[in-house]
């Protein structure tokens, strides 16, 4: 038996272990139940969106579609010069800032997401770009806010995919 994971940086959060630990009987699988009880489908379908986003070529380039404004790619442009810049600083996403919450949220949590995004990034340019190929990045330095997702072309190197 051979087990393959995309996914394979993906673990369970602590809170959900905490979770099926405390209930009863405790589940084989608690992230399977906890989405059960507590995740709406449209949530789902959301997160999808999230982890899983549409792009815009543009000029040679590739951007998120919810991040891409042709007024924000024209100022970045004459700013920064090459493409590969500008879509640096187009498509590069900080994780805190995707969560508007008072819950007390573990540093953890927040990498976990980061790599799920980073992961699933992967996956979606490659489907959607089979031809190309992108740095797909999670920073979390001293100088970012947080964990950061980001990705630009590159140029033919398939190790960065």
């Amino acid at each position: 038996m051979k087990i393959r994971d995309p996914l394979s940086n993906w673990s369970q959060p602590e809170a959900v272990t905490l979770w099926g630990e405390a209930v009863s009987p405790p589940p084989q699988d608690a992230w399977l139940d906890y989405v059960n009880y507590y995740v709406h489908p449209d949530v789902v379908a959301v997160v999808g969106r999230l982890l899983v986003p549409a792009f815009v070529e543009h000029e040679g380039g590739v951007f998120l579609r919810n991040r891409f404004t042709l007024s924000g790619y024209a100022s970045w442009k004459a700013e920064l010069g090459e493409i590969s810049a500008v879509e640096k600083m187009i498509n590069h996403q900080h994780v805190y800032d995707l969560f508007s919450t008072d819950d007390e949220i573990t540093e953890a949590s927040f990498e976990n997401v980061a790599n799920l995004m980073a992961q699933t990034l992967r996956l979606a340019l490659c489907g959607s770009f089979s031809d190309r190929h992108f740095h797909v990045y999670v920073s979390n330095t001293d100088q970012d806010y947080g964990p950061v997702v980001g990705f630009h072309s590159v140029g033919t190197s398939s190790s960065d995919i």
